[in-house]
């Protein structure tokens, strides 16, 4: 399901204007959120989809993933000593590929994760 993911998200973003560096970016950062929202579910033994939303607008190009993992998901035992999280190392990574990082606990549990790219400009040489 992934791989159609990265399809669909590259395929959008090459029609709103991403350059193939930007596309391939965008894609990374789609695996890395949608494997967060896929481990968090694991851990607190919730079988509920991930979902990704893809939205356009001048000039940028955006995803959203949203999951429905509770608030309070078990930390692995050998893991509650550690200072950054899995969560915390695979958004700094995503924040690292992208213009605009936005993750935000939801009410009731789950997390939206959404980010943007820009559309490069080119220049008329």
């Amino acid at each position: 399901m992934l791989g159609t993911i990265r399809l669909v998200v590259g395929i959008v973003a090459r029609n709103a204007g991403i350059d193939e560096e930007g596309i391939e970016d965008l894609k990374v950062a789609v695996s890395e959120s949608c494997a967060l929202a896929v481990a968090e579910l694991a851990r607190a033994g919730v079988d509920a989809p991930v979902e990704v939303a893809l939205h356009e607008e001048r000039g940028r190009f955006g995803v959203e993933i949203h999951d429905r993992a509770p608030a309070e998901v078990p930390v692995p035992a050998g893991d509650a000593g550690t200072d950054l999280d899995d969560r915390q190392f695979g958004l700094a990574l995503v924040g690292a590929l992208v213009d605009e990082l936005e993750s935000v606990a939801l009410d009731g549990g789950g997390h939206r994760t959404t980010f943007w790219l820009q559309a490069k400009i080119e220049s008329a040489d």
